[in-house]
């Protein structure tokens, strides 16, 4: 194996490694929901008013979820990696 051949090689493995870094650090810090939260909404509609939409809907959600989040009802999410030291 040549000289060159064996930088390029360690090139990219220290590139692979660099990725993998990231990638975890990024996984680790997203934030994610632990714990039970039920938000119930409805909505009232007259005769021949439209249906909401998907989207409609997910935005009231998570109005809502976060109504929810600000009164105490429900515990706010938290980087995932706070769940492996606690």
């Amino acid at each position: 194996m040549t000289r060159d051949r064996r930088r390029a090689l360690l090139a990219l493995a220290s590139l692979a490694v660099i990725v993998a870094g990231v990638s975890f650090v990024f996984w680790a810090t997203r934030p994610v929901h632990h714990g039970e939260c039920l938000v119930a909404y409805s909505r009232v509609s007259t005769i021949g008013s439209k249906p909401p939409t998907g989207r409609e809907l997910e935005e009231l959600a998570q109005r809502l979820h976060e109504e929810a989040i600000a009164e105490g009802r429900c515990e706010p999410p938290w980087p995932r990696w706070r769940g492996w030291v606690d």
